[in-house]
């Protein structure tokens, strides 16, 4: 015995051709989303961006006029190079340097927070440059046989450092701040004179034009000699 036909409803089968119309169009759009299509058949990932003939972008990256792809917040240098964010193209293309940077006149690049120097080295801002690519904290001095000499003290040529409240003596050594220099190391108090035998003259006393001292109150001569004393005016007699 044959068993009988079972037939769907109309709206059954209605329903059931909206299902597989919408399952067909999901697909197709899914297909078209998948890829953009290139020269040459190619195509390019989902959410990629297509560029110049052949080249794809991932997401976010902008396209070139020449065909490359910059990342975001980048910027492009030519010829294919590029920088990130926060960088800036070197001229010519040779390279990137952070934002902030100094290119000194040998071509040397300084990051952010130096200084090119005069012989196109880099040195933090606020240090002291000594040359030849030494530096020393601000308010110190540079030595000449390298390193730093402490603030508030003084540099000699001779290589000694003479201490706060000192300076350089001729011809070497260190001598108080308001003393007379005699050289050397050697010094009187500033209202003496240094005398050959390595002393002191008394306080006021007159150097003449051939070397002799005159004591206070004596004036040099022509001839480079100690005139007499010169003597208050006696006061008048009083009745």
């Amino acid at each position: 015995m044959t068993s009988p036909r079972r037939f769907l409803s109309r709206p059954a089968t209605l329903a059931v051709a909206a299902v597989l119309s919408l399952a067909l169009l999901m697909l197709a759009q899914a297909q078209t989303a998948q890829a953009q299509p290139l020269l040459g058949g190619r195509q390019c990932p989902p959410l990629a961006t297509a560029c110049g003939i052949s080249g794809c972008c991932p997401p976010g990256h902008r396209c070139t006029f020449d065909g490359n792809c910059i990342p975001p917040g980048g910027s492009y240098c030519g010829g294919g190079r590029s920088c990130g964010p926060g960088q800036f193209c070197l001229p010519g293309g040779t390279g990137c340097a952070p934002v902030g940077s100094q290119k000194c006149s040998n071509g040397r690049i300084c990051p952010p927070g130096t200084t090119c120097t005069r012989d196109g080295n880099c040195v933090a801002r606020g240090r002291v440059y000594c040359g030849n690519g030494r530096d020393c904290p601000a308010g110190s001095t540079c030595r000449p046989g390298g390193g730093c000499a402490p603030a508030g003290t003084a540099q000699c040529d001779d290589g000694r450092t003479c201490g706060p409240g000192f300076r350089c003596s001729i011809g070497g050594g260190c001598i108080p701040n308001n003393a007379r220099d005699c050289g050397n190391g050697r010094f009187c108090p500033p209202s003496s004179l240094c005398l050959a035998d390595g002393g002191c003259s008394v306080p006021g006393a007159t150097r003449c034009t051939g070397g002799t001292i005159c004591a206070p109150g004596s004036a040099c001569t022509e001839a480079g000699q100690c005139g007499r004393p010169q003597r208050p005016p006696a006061r008048p007699a009083q009745d």
